[in-house]
């Protein structure tokens, strides 16, 4: 039986690859390779990118959010959530209201992952989706159980928001 190596972000089981592991996120060098493979593919489809890239990136960095990975990324990927999510922006346009909230917020809050840190759904369940349609469906399922397990922490995800919107849109 070989090794198998637990992600300490998502709590999904894998294979161990013997690869080192020095990113930021609270992840696994397993799940963090599985997150690469997904934005690879999101990288070569126009439709990918544009309907699931972001999203992808947001529910990643907020799911494994712990160890070293920091507050303002943290904070910053949960507002691109409340904005996709709760505010309906479409994913293309998100970047730019994050950089908005980047510039307009001094100090990044501490949001203390919820417990439990594991979900239903993960990268895995992208990664193994091959028709564009339902990748796109996996990443919002995925992106909106995300969101709801972050619910004590809505309040200030909804603020980090409101700090770079200031009346206009980017």
């Amino acid at each position: 039986m070989s090794d198998v190596v637990v992600c300490p972000g998502c709590g999904i089981a894998c294979p161990a690859g013997g690869r080192p592991y020095d990113r930021k996120f609270h992840a696994s060098a397993e799940c963090w390779a599985l997150f690469e493979e997904v934005i690879g593919r999101e990288f070569q489809s126009a439709v990918l990118f544009g309907r699931a890239h972001q999203l992808t990136v947001d529910a990643y960095a907020v799911q494994h959010a712990g160890g070293a990975h920091p507050d303002k990324s943290v904070g910053v990927h949960l507002a691109g959530l409340c904005l996709a999510l709760e505010r309906g922006i479409p994913p293309t346009e998100v970047p730019a209201w994050l950089q908005r909230i980047a510039a307009a917020t001094p100090r990044w809050p501490h949001l203390e992952p919820p417990a439990p840190r594991t979900g239903a759904r993960t990268i895995r369940q992208v990664a193994e989706t091959r028709d564009p349609e339902r990748h796109v469906a996996a990443v919002r399922a995925w992106a909106m159980e995300v969101w709801q397990a972050w619910s004590p922490h809505h309040s200030a995800a909804r603020a980090l928001a409101e700090q770079g919107i200031a009346g206009r849109r980017p």
